[in-house]
Order: structure tokens, then C-alpha cells, then sequence
């Protein structure tokens, strides 16, 4: 193991400020193990993370002992490469919820075959599913070759899946159309693919003018409208919102055409936004509902049980994976660095990144 720790840190309070440092490599110390982070991924997904970082604790995660300074958190895969704790050994790989470092060190609690939970003191009345990790090296759902598409879209999608399911549960308010924004997002168009899973209810996409193209190449959405256009649907119908984008004018625009025909609004991302969207007391129809996953996890949890949760969620994860691949719904780039990491958060912050490109980071060597 190397005898120092890189770290991409970023300003809290203004995103595109970001800097890398060197501090010395941690060492596991009595019951702990050290993660070496090999390969991850950057979508607008770690853009929602620092939006919502203060309001839902993300930069408590992985604390930098620097005011004002954060670790983006990433999904993606690390090596132990030190082990003082039983049940997990030099050598395992791991995914699971990692901060923008090349090391992380985690105290296992709740060993198991497949995966053991950070039982570090900060961590502990935090939201329970970013504490796990997973070994990758026993999971037949897993694979070299799958890394990046897991690394990139297993995160979002449960997430996805998850609202789908929630939404299906309430028979999607009484809608007969769902209107989706930012609908070129990994987000938004895993959150297509979950709802026709579970219904054949109307999808409409928005999109930018410039990503409407590629909206409409995805198969997933009836319609695919450049928000210029938005006002043109039939406002008369039962609509339901999800909102990915965390626009608060197309927020606001939507709620207006609609009105008391809206019948729920979906929060689930700020895919155009570098802060949650500000309350707003004057919103015409339902107040907005922000779909917290964790939540939704725990309690499905508990009805279906682990296994029965963790077999679901694979099925779909799966299913998803064949249909991006089926239609080539992504060209993965892969890149070497913490530099390189930052170049391409400074592309998702713009918004300037181009949606069919996936965005994978490598550290180690091999």
C-alpha cells in the first residue's frame, strides 16, 4: 500500500471549486480494514449528492477535517489491501459508497458471506443502505466486464425502481400520464424503463432541444417534448411529475399548466440545479414530494426480506442492463485519475457532458 492518500475535495457552498491534495495513506487499525478505491463512476447522480449534501447529511459520510471542505461521494469498486477485521480479508473486492479518495477506511460490522456493513462511529445513524458493501468477487450478478455499467447505473436505477414501485403501489395517484424532466438523464430514463415495467401507462420526456434526438432513440418514452414545448400537452388530463431536473421555473410552469389536474409531484434529483429547489408558496396543485430511496430500501426490506429484496432489485438491474445494451444506450469512457475526475465533474456541473457518454474513473494500476 502506498504511504499517502489522494483526495479530489470540493467547496460546498460553490461546486466548481475543486482541488486535489495528498495526505498520509491511513492504516487499519484493531477491527478495520482499508479500501483501496479502484474504479468508479460520475454521473449527474453525484451532482444531486452535493445539492442535497447539507440537507441530507451526503458530506457527513466521508468528513475531511476541513471547514467548508467536502468528499463527493461515488459508487464504484475498491480492493482491501489492509485487514484487521474478521471475515474480510487482503485481496476481496468491494462495491459500494466510496468518497473521491484513493483510500477509505471502514470498520466491518455485520459480516457475511457476500457483504459486512461500516460500523464507524459517524456513520452509524446515517442512512443504513450507503453503508454497505458488497464483494463482487462471489456475486454471479457481477463481472469485470460489468463494472462500469454497475458503477454507473446500479445506484440510480434502485433508486429508480424503487419510485416506480412506490408510485405502482398508489396506482400512480390516478394519473393517465406521467411527465418526466430531464429525461436524457440516466436518471430520468432508468426511472422510464422501471415505470413500463410496471405499467403501460403514458410516458412524456423533456428534454433540452439539443437531447431531444436521443430521448426519442431511447424507446421508452411516448413522447419526447423540448421543454419550449411543454405547455402543448393537454392540460386537462391527470398528470403526475417526476422531476429530475430540480428546475424551479420548469417546476413552476409545470405546476401552472396543470394545475388541480397535477395529481403528484416527484421529487427525485437537480440535475439542472446545484442546490435543492427553494420551497415555493405560491405553486399552484400538490406540494412537492421529495422520493428519499433509502427509506423506500428499508421498508421494502422488511416486507419482502433481504433475500427476496435483494433478488427483485437483481432481476430488474439485469433486465435494464440488456435493454441498454440491446440499444447501445451508452458509450463508456473510461479515464486514469483524480484529475480527470475533476474535468469531468466541471463537464456534469455545465451541464455540457453528452448523455450517451458514460463517465468511468480509474486509480489503480492492473
Amino acid at each position: 500500500m502506498t504511504d499517502t492518500l489522494t483526495r479530489l475535495l470540493m467547496n460546498r457552498s460553490r461546486f466548481d471549486d475543486m482541488r486535489i491534495d495528498t495526505i498520509e495513506a491511513p492504516e487499519a487499525g484493531e477491527g478495520e480494514v482499508v479500501l483501496a478505491l479502484d474504479r468508479f463512476s460520475l454521473t449527474i447522480n453525484n451532482v444531486t449528492y452535493a445539492a442535497f449534501g447539507n440537507a441530507l447529511r451526503y458530506w457527513d459520510f466521508f468528513p475531511t477535517g476541513l471547514d467548508g471542505w467536502g468528499l463527493l461521494p461515488v459508487w464504484g469498486y475498491a480492493d482491501v489491501v489492509a485487514s484487521k477485521a474478521d471475515g474480510v480479508e487482503v485481496g476481496q473486492r468491494c462495491f459500494g459508497y466510496y468518497p473521491s479518495a484513493t483510500h477509505l477506511v471502514v470498520a466491518p460490522g455485520k459480516t457475511g458471506e457476500r457483504s459486512f456493513r461500516d460500523e464507524s462511529a459517524h456513520r452509524r445513524d446515517l442512512p443504513e443502505v450507503y453503508n454497505w458493501y458488497q464483494r463482487s468477487d462471489n456475486d454471479p450478478q457481477q463481472s469485470a466486464a460489468l463494472e462500469p455499467l454497475h458503477a454507473i447505473f446500479r445506484p440510480l436505477f434502485v433508486t429508480a425502481y424503487g419510485l416506480a414501485d412506490a408510485l405502482a403501489e398508489r396506482d400512480f395517484f390516478g394519473a393517465e400520464r406521467v411527465v418526466i424532466s430531464s429525461a436524457s438523464s440516466r436518471t430520468g430514463y432508468s426511472e422510464a424503463f422501471s415505470i413500463r415495467q410496471q405499467s403501460d401507462i403514458e410516458l412524456i420526456g423533456l428534454t433540452s432541444a439539443r437531447n431531444r434526438e436521443f430521448v426519442d432513440g431511447l424507446g421508452l418514452y411516448d413522447r419526447a417534448l423540448a421543454y419550449d414545448d411543454l405547455e402543448s400537452l393537454d392540460s386537462g388530463r391527470p398528470t403526475l411529475f417526476i422531476d429530475v431536473a430540480g428546475n424551479a421555473e420548469i417546476r413552476r410552469r409545470v405546476h401552472r399548466h396543470f394545475g388541480d389536474r397535477l395529481v403528484h409531484d416527484a421529487a427525485l434529483g437537480a440535475a439542472h440545479a446545484h442546490e435543492p429547489p427553494p420551497p415555493d408558496p405560491d405553486l399552484p396543485g400538490p406540494e412537492p414530494v421529495f422520493f428519499f430511496a433509502p427509506d423506500w430500501v428499508a421498508r421494502r426490506q422488511a416486507e419482502w426480506g433481504s433475500d427476496g429484496f435483494n433478488r427483485r432489485v437483481g432481476d430488474a438491474v439485469a433486465a435494464f442492463f440488456q435493454y441498454v445494451a440491446r440499444h447501445e444506450l451508452i458509450d463508456i469512457r473510461e479515464q486514469r485519475g483524480l484529475e480527470a475526475a475533476k474535468a469531468v465533474l466541471t463537464e456534469l456541473l455545465d451541464g455540457s457532458t453528452d448523455p450517451a457518454i458514460g463517465h468511468v474513473i480509474r486509480l489503480r494500476d492492473g
